[in-house]
């Protein structure tokens, strides 16, 4: 199954926030969590964290391209990272993945749909110029981050009415310090659920401290994450079965 990421405008943490929700998601969920960095803008994952971006995104398109299986292969594609958390770097550049998402995205995000697993997938900018909201098409979820100020929040009423078009629910992370309460967002732009979380200046590095885990899992963001990745879970736990065998 699918859960999409993506952004409306600017670097609200959109990339962050899918490697949060991989983190975090509930351990009730016992298959694996894979997050797929499908920005065809770039991605930011291999070079921010030293993961590199080969073996990545490039092979498990050409993979899937040449065998078609049913189950997804992660060896020699994938980093994981703990307890069953594995990550699928995109091509650095623009030039490179966006190619690469607009040649293989439709195929790609057939099996992954298929995939017992979840696929949170980052899909960079989430406008219809954009070859990877095919992955909007197939999710069972899809997460918008925005930033906290109004000339951000005035988009999202369009934003969410298109992406909910495509099938899935929708809910929002507001991220930053904010003057509306989340119901209000929630009402303004009729998004499924919406969550405020102040994030501060250095979300990156605390993600990074994270992903590594001890002390850092007791944070203040680490709290936040498990709130949002709870609700998330709920809300694809609503559309579709969530355990092994009825996934099968």
């Amino acid at each position: 199954m699918i859960v999409a990421v993506g952004s409306i405008r600017g670097a609200p943490g959109a990339t962050s926030w899918a490697l949060l929700l991989g983190a975090a998601w509930p351990r009730e969920f016992t298959e694996r969590r894979i997050v797929l960095e499908a920005d065809p803008a770039g991605g930011v994952v291999g070079a921010r964290y030293g993961m590199g971006v080969e073996p990545g995104a490039v092979r498990l398109v050409t993979g899937l391209r040449r065998n078609g299986t049913a189950t997804i292969p992660l060896d020699g594609v994938a980093r994981e990272l703990n307890d069953g958390l594995f990550v699928v770097p995109g091509p650095e550049s623009g030039e490179k993945a966006r190619p690469v998402w607009t040649e293989g995205a439709a195929a790609v995000a057939g099996q992954l749909a298929r995939d017992p697993g979840v696929w949170i997938t980052d899909v960079g900018r989430a406008d219809e110029s954009n070859p990877s909201l095919v992955f909007v098409d197939r999710s069972a979820l899809t997460v918008v981050v925005v930033g906290a100020r109004q000339e951000d929040l005035v988009q999202l009423p369009a934003r969410v009415a298109s992406l909910r078009q495509r099938g899935s629910a929708v809910a929002v992370i507001v991220s930053g310090r904010c003057t509306f309460g989340a119901d209000e967002i929630r009402e303004f732009c009729r998004a499924d659920e919406v969550w405020v979380v102040p994030v501060r200046d250095d979300l990156v590095e605390e993600v990074g401290r994270l992903l590594a885990g001890g002390r850092a899992r007791r944070s203040w963001l680490w709290r936040h994450a498990l709130d949002v990745a709870a609700g998330a879970f709920a809300l694809v736990a609503a559309r579709q079965p969530v355990d092994s065998e009825a996934a099968q």
